[in-house]
């Protein structure tokens, strides 16, 4: 199978001209007390460590092991018998004589992908297969993340302080209310004691109050950062030495008012029939229920999970994409995607216990298998992979032979590399920008804007980039659906994604002659050379926004 990747080399990222958005909201937030230029540069730097620790601390690979024929694998030979034999449960076969000194093979078949097997798989097995038949590929399956980020990052909650019972501190409480004086209940709060990400975290309560106890090791308390899962707003209050903490903090949080800050309509405005004919396959976290997204089907792919069962498994992430691309504004004040009358499937690669940020990659190939066999036109994948996935050249070139369109998230990194499978040929790449006014000054979102920036509009701050970039989309604090018929605020490529995918499908919708061309190679590529023609430059160099965004 050829791992085919697209070219990575990009100049590293520099200032270029800037509007005065950032000046400007950096003033406001000054002249009320919220923000310094030092806070800002620490803040900053703070979120870049946080992006290198995501990198440096998550797992790579899987349990699944991979195993495929080389390309001059000869009909009848000893890679394709061994393969046979695996995938008939013939482990003595397949594995031949054992390895002097090793324990007792043993090996699983899990699935098949066309012509991979997918299996669990001891050490003494792989080195079996290795010496009976050397000519078999054999590697891990690697770890796809979702692509969308907390505004400090989760990764903060390694630093989080445990104070011991009984020491010295400095107590106050953060009072949580909406505009009305509504308690807030149930969200994450995290009080910054230094920029290396030291906090004291908490949680409101049934009263919306968070009980927040300094150690008197720390004289200030720089930052409080309020992170809502869903529903409002979330929001970042100036910090205060210790000494002068109040005994009661009064915060309001916002609710997420859908399309209250115009951030979709800037680009597209609402079309109840937009998407129209047009299938579009989203593998996530799972989607739904929700008012606003209608799914006709779709499946699951999680081993030992229902196979039927493609509602969200909780986190909330697929949702959000479905809304972005489809969501039809059930009520007035519902969420509206790009392409609402668009034919959705659901496929969930996330599990629903333990880490449900994550997907194999021979799930996720398993479920591009489906979208193709289920005649998707475009399909989603809001996740990446730092590591290779071997089995997915083949499956994406299978997708273009069938005349479809993947879109990939291109990683929230703020690096020059693509995650996989955004890198590899046969996939569009979609990196995120910001837009000024699109968000609450006192936002955490605030932080994700570059330097790099063009009248409104920013490269997103976390933002991976390189010349193999096809696209940019909306990324930063993008409102959209969330399971429970609730609302959420996110940022990501994962967001700046289905975004895109929204408006690809879009697009087709509304030209009759392409979106009727018989399935084929010739269909996916027409496709994309329709849409490169219809994106709009921003200005940017081709590492970051590649073709430009897709706007009607």
């Amino acid at each position: 199978m050829a791992a085919a990747s697209k070219r990575q080399e990009a100049p590293k990222r520099t200032p270029m001209a800037r509007g005065t958005g950032r000046a400007q909201q950096q003033q406001q937030q000054q002249a009320r007390g919220e923000i310094s230029k030092s806070d800002g540069e620490n803040i900053e730097r703070l979120l870049q460590a946080l992006r290198l620790r995501r990198m440096v601390a998550e797992p790579k690979f899987s349990d699944d092991v991979i195993v495929w024929p080389s390309r001059s694998a000869a009909p009848g030979g000893t890679e394709l018998a061994t393969l046979s034999a695996i995938n008939l449960g013939n482990s003595a076969e397949a594995l031949g004589q054992r390895v002097e000194g090793r324990g007792v093979p043993r090996m699983k078949l899990v699935k098949q992908i066309e012509d991979v097997s997918v299996m669990k798989a001891n050490s003494s097995a792989l080195l079996a297969m290795r010496r009976n038949t050397p000519g078999l590929r054999i590697a891990p399956a690697a770890w796809a993340y979702l692509q969308y980020i907390r505004p400090l990052g989760d990764e903060l909650d390694s630093s989080a302080i445990q104070v011991a019972p009984g020491a010295k501190v400095k107590r106050f409480e953060l009072h949580l209310a909406d505009p009305r004086g509504k308690p807030v209940a149930g969200v994450r709060v995290k009080a910054l004691v230094n920029w290396d990400g030291a906090h004291v975290p908490a949680v409101t309560d049934s009263r919306g109050i968070a009980d927040l106890g300094i150690p008197v090791l720390y004289p200030r308390v720089e930052m409080i950062l309020v992170e809502p899962e869903h529903t409002h707003w979330s929001v970042f209050v100036k910090g205060f030495d210790r000494v002068a903490a109040p005994k009661r903090l009064n915060v309001q949080a916002l609710p997420l008012v859908p399309d209250s800050f115009q951030l979709l309509a800037n680009y597209a405005p609402y079309d109840p029939e937009a998407g129209a004919g047009v299938t579009v396959g989203v593998i996530d976290s799972g989607v739904g229920p929700h008012a606003d997204i209608a799914v006709a089907g779709g499946a699951c792919f999680v081993t030992g999970e229902n196979a039927a069962d493609f509602l969200d498994n909780g986190i909330g992430h697929g949702t959000h994409v479905a809304g972005i691309i489809a969501g039809r504004k059930a009520e007035a004040t519902g969420i509206h995607g790009l392409a609402p009358a668009c034919r959705l499937l659901a496929y969930r690669v996330c599990p629903k216990s333990g880490e449900r940020g994550r997907a194999k990659s021979t799930d996720i190939a398993s479920a591009l298998e489906r979208a193709i066999a289920d005649g998707c036109h475009i399909v989603n994948i809001s996740m990446g992979s730092l590591e290779p996935m071997p089995e997915m050249p083949d499956v994406l070139q299978r997708a273009r032979d069938a005349g479809v369109v993947v879109f990939a998230a291109t990683g929230n990194d703020g690096q020059p590399l693509l995650r996989y499978p955004a890198r590899y040929s046969h996939t569009m790449a979609v990196g995120a920008l910001g837009r000024d006014g699109t968000f609450p000054a006192d936002c955490p979102e605030s932080f994700q804007e570059s330097e790099i920036r063009r009248k409104k509009e920013f490269v997103a701050e976390f933002s991976n980039y390189g010349l193999s970039t096809d696209f940019i989309g909306p990324g930063v604090a993008v409102l959209s659906t969330f399971p429970g018929d609730r609302y959420a605020m996110m940022s990501g490529t994962s967001m700046a994604t289905p975004y895109t995918s929204g408006m690809a499908a879009r697009l087709l919708s509304g030209n009759s002659k392409l979106l009727n061309m018989p399935n084929g190679p010739d269909k996916a590529d027409a496709i994309v050379t329709m849409l490169s023609q219809a994106a709009q430059r921003v200005g940017w160099p081709a590492e970051y926004e590649g073709f430009g965004v897709l706007k009607k």
